[in-house]
């Protein structure tokens, strides 16, 4: 049996970076004395949605009969799999194991392959667990963000930056009256002016100073009332 092994590293958004878990997993090998004889490496969420092209092929050269690797080595157990069952979430680490290849997490040292092939109940139970808490973890967050945002939208709460979620709004007569009248009439700041509208405060600035150079000028806003007795 040859002593290579393959590695796998994935990230679920193409903003995230791979080259940490690969250069993580290479230090790993080396330590090892494995030699890499194959990556396989994507940015795509684990959560089966979408076909995982590189984990699909990792599948399918585990079964090749001329496969030139015995080890698998991958940064963790929920970046191998995001699976919500239990059957699911084992089955591919078992199915690789029956296949000869030996299932080594860098994170979990816990769930690697026995070296004396003997079955391990608490592994077998870590194995069903992380991938489950995992996805327990993704679903939680995404229901967090369904209710921040519908909040948002219904105006109990702001964005970090103070504007609208989504696209901009495009400038309509009603809009760009209503900001003229907040800012020439009432003579409201930008800031307060954006937070009333639910507009960026440079949509509001930009749309106004369009505004203004088709009527040759902008009228000052309104200077606050003195203190009552000021001379």
């Amino acid at each position: 049996m040859s002593d290579g092994v393959a590695i796998y590293a994935r990230v679920s958004t193409e903003d995230q970076d791979l080259a940490g878990q690969e250069r993580d997993l290479m230090l790993e090998a080396e330590r090892r004395g494995w030699p890499v004889v194959e990556t396989y490496r994507e940015k795509i969420s684990g959560t089966g949605k979408v076909e995982r092209a590189e984990y699909e092929r990792l599948l399918s050269d585990a079964a090749a009969p001329n496969r030139r690797w015995s080890h698998l080595l991958v940064w963790a157990l929920d970046r191998f799999s995001r699976e919500a069952t239990f059957t699911r979430a084992t089955q591919a680490v078992l199915d690789l194991e029956r296949l000869g290849v030996a299932f080594h997490s860098l994170k979990e040292p816990t769930l690697d392959t026995p070296d004396d092939g003997n079955p391990n109940l608490g592994r077998d139970v870590l194995l069903a667990l992380l991938p489950v808490i995992a996805s327990f973890e993704s679903k939680r967050r995404s229901e967090r963000v369904r209710v921040a945002m519908r909040e948002i939208r219904a105006g109990r709460r702001q964005t970090r930056t103070g504007r609208p979620p989504g696209r901009p709004r495009r400038v309509t007569p009603e809009l760009l009256g209503r900001i003229q009248e907040l800012r020439e009439v009432k003579g409201l700041p930008w800031a307060q002016v954006a937070q009333t509208l639910h507009v960026p405060a440079g949509s509001c600035r930009k749309w106004f100073s369009d505004r203004v150079r088709e009527n040759g000028g902008e009228k000052k806003p309104p200077r606050a009332a003195s203190p009552s007795g000021a001379g």
